[in-house]
């Protein structure tokens, strides 16, 4: 009994969907747009079917009407051959009593006729089969004037009966006094009805003469009916029409046939009639089927549309609770989808941006602490100690150190070193690195994942490296100077995505500003290119998603502007420009920046004011002066659509010209809240089209040269 209700209740269809606003509309529309079309189909295709079995049920009594003529004719040119052979057999036996006619005719032959005579043209008759009823007198008139050509037909009318059909040929067509054989026909086989019936089924026949006399027939033949029928010589079209009696329809059809072309005798039709509801009956039956049919189609429409709907919008609904936990900051709980479709695949999308949201949001709760701690202390080891801290938790590494750079003492570096979370104590190591792998590390610049299966690196502590299996290093530069190093330990394999390494080194480059805030009092002197490179990594780091973006564009424009042969002093320019080109997204609001979705026109315009902020911040102070044509105009166009002064061709500088092509490029094929970054193909064909509305076209030239 439990299997059942378990069975009954996955045979229904779950509706409770149907509460969803957009659940309703799509399903209306669904039914609506289903229904219409069928609707439509189906009353045009029941009509024509419709007018087709109608149409072939009138075809196909006209054609037993025909049928039924022509076999008419052919009874009496068969006759008329037995008649012949019957006076052929009496001219040459002389008399009747001799004739044996079933031998002469055949016993089946012979039952056509109810009587044979010979009949003189005075009147005289002579038995030679049955009794044969009286003559129609034009028919002896006929045969006592001169011989007709052809065989004489006549039909002649009985009280309450059939006509009696007679033929009549010469014995003696050279004789005018000669004899007739008059054959009296037999009716239920000339007509084909009675014990002799061939009519079709649930059809009445009748048969009328070219004087609308009725000759036989099954049914009462009214007058209305009888003047409807018309005899013609040729039949070229098919003759059916529809009369009413009482409260009965019939369907009735004709045939003419021409008796003229080979008896002497009047033409006459054929006439059958059915009942309408016989003819039509495969209509009602079609009818019936089609109804169901159009019934079936809407129940499966409407089956189809639930389940589908169903199918799409219950995902949506996982997606939309997902959503709402996301926005109640939950990211732990994942979205089940196994639709088996695009929604699992959204709905796996969906949880690995939860994940990534996750892993995001702890990055920035890390680096906010990394800046709480940047903020309450200029003490190194104090924030080296917060660092590391925070730095272990977020990673789940088993060792860490940050390595620092001592003054005056080249490669030689002071280590802070945590082998255990629980342990707030540092432990502090001193050791020397060789040029080798300063050069190493200057040139890993982002970070370098060691195997220590296969290298035991001499520039990682070895308080870091003893019983690990990797080590994690980000290099800490400032000016093109290897200021230090965070080392990560793992005992076993990481797993840490492209995405983790990039928060790792925007954490370390946080690290590295802090530190270099720490030391800021002792190094204002320093600022020149190192207070550049670390502003501009104060306005990547402000959103994960450029980090290194103002250092990229730095080394591409460089790249643009020595191909393009600037001046070493202009190039310097050009660095420093472009390290500060979005130094005004220090004035926007890390939500607009960060936005995932499409920026709606305020916060466009928002987004637009930064070249103006940046010169407003950098205005007071002299030294810059020479690189804010570079900010302000890095978003100008060629042709003169770019903002904030929509400058137009050369009235552009070099600079801005040179950052338009770096700063865009860079943008396309980085990572983007709203977007994954492009491939490099990609972005390099955006640039090329782009050649002479968006970018100056010589800039281009050597922008292609330069990523070549």
């Amino acid at each position: 009994m439990l299997q059942n209700t378990n069975q009954e209740k996955n045979m229904r269809i779950d509706v409770s969907f149907l509460r969803s606003k957009v659940a309703r509309r799509i399903f209306f529309l669904f039914i609506l747009c289903a229904m219409i079309p069928i609707s439509g189909l189906a009353l045009i295709s029941y009509t024509h079917v419709s007018s087709q079995l109608k149409e072939q049920s009138m075809n196909r009594l006209y054609n037993a009407v025909k049928a039924h003529g022509m076999s008419v004719y052919e009874k009496f040119l068969f006759l008329e051959a037995n008649m012949n052979i019957v006076a052929t057999a009496l001219k040459n036996m002389g008399s009747a009593e001799n004739l044996n006619l079933e031998e002469t005719l055949g016993t089946y032959s012979l039952k056509r006729f109810t009587a044979l005579a010979r009949v003189h043209s005075s009147g005289k008759t002579i038995p030679v089969f049955g009794q044969l009823d009286e003559l129609p007198e034009d028919m002896l008139g006929i045969m006592g004037g001169k011989i007709p050509d052809k065989t004489l037909v006549r039909f002649k009318r009985q009280t309450g009966k059939p006509y009696n059909v007679f033929m009549a040929i010469p014995l003696d067509e050279k004789n005018q006094d000669s004899n007739f054989l008059v054959g009296q026909v037999e009716i239920a086989h000339l007509w084909g009805i009675g014990y002799e019936n061939m009519l079709p089924p649930m059809t009445d026949l009748c048969i009328v003469d070219q004087f609308r006399k009725v000759l036989v027939s099954s049914f009462e033949m009214a007058d209305n009916l009888l003047n409807q029928v018309v005899i013609k010589k040729n039949e070229t079209t098919p003759n059916y029409f529809e009369y009413n009696k009482g409260n009965e329809s019939f369907f009735v059809s004709y045939w003419s046939v021409f008796m003229k072309s080979g008896f002497n005798a009047p033409n006459v039709s054929v006439v059958l009639r059915r009942a309408r509801t016989d003819v039509l009956s495969p209509i009602d039956n079609f009818k019936k089927i089609f109804s169901m049919v159009v019934l079936l189609s809407f129940w499966v429409v409407g089956f189809l549309s639930v389940y589908n709907i169903r199918k799409s919008l219950i995902p949506l609904e996982e997606l939309k609770k997902g959503t709402l936990r996301i926005a109640q900051n939950d990211f732990k709980n994942q979205v089940t989808v196994t639709s088996n479709d695009e929604f699992e695949e959204l709905a796996d999308s969906f949880n690995a941006m939860s994940r990534s949201l996750d892993r995001h949001f702890n990055a920035l709760s890390t680096r906010s602490e990394i800046d709480r701690a940047i903020l309450s202390s200029l003490n190194v080891r104090k924030i080296v100690s917060r660092t590391l801290r925070h730095m272990y938790q977020f990673f789940g590494c088993n060792t860490i150190g940050i390595s620092l750079a001592i003054d005056k003492k080249p490669l030689a570096y002071h280590s802070y070193i945590s082998t255990d979370i629980k342990v707030r104590k540092l432990v502090d190591e001193y050791n020397n690195i060789s040029k080798a792998d300063e050069n190493r590390l200057l040139d890993k610049k982002q970070y370098i994942m060691i195997d220590l299966e296969r290298e035991t690196p001499g520039y990682v502590a070895p308080s870091i490296v003893k019983n690990m299996k990797k080590v994690l290093v980000l290099p800490l530069i400032m000016n093109q100077v290897l200021e230090g190093k965070i080392a990560l330990g793992f005992s076993s394999e990481p797993d840490l995505s492209e995405e983790d390494l990039t928060q790792a080194r925007q954490i370390a480059d946080q690290v590295m500003v802090a530190l270099s805030n720490a030391s800021l009092v002792e190094k204002l002197e320093k600022l020149n290119i190192g207070t550049l490179d670390a502003l501009a990594r104060t306005v990547d780091a402000k959103s994960a998603w450029t980090a290194g973006h103002s250092e990229r564009v730095m080394q591409l424009a460089v790249k643009i502007a020595r191909i393009m042969g600037m001046k070493e002093d202009c190039v310097e320019t050009l660095r420093r420009g472009a390290y500060l080109h979005d130094i005004g997204k220090i004035g926007i609001p890390l939500a607009i920046l960060d936005k995932p979705g499409k920026l709606n026109d305020e916060e466009y315009n928002l987004i637009k004011e930064h070249p103006d902020i940046g010169v407003r911040i950098l205005e007071p102070i002299e030294a810059f002066s020479e690189v804010l044509p570079t900010i302000a105009q890095h978003h100008e166009k060629y042709d003169g659509t770019g903002y904030p002064l929509g400058l137009k061709g050369e009235e552009i500088s070099i600079s801005g010209r040179i950052m338009a092509v770096a700063d865009v490029y860079d943008a396309l094929v980085s990572d983007r809240p709203y977007r994954q970054g492009w491939i490099e193909e990609k972005g390099v064909n955006i640039i090329k089209e782009d050649s002479g509305s968006h970018f100056d076209p010589k800039v281009v030239d050597a922008f292609l040269i330069a990523i070549s």
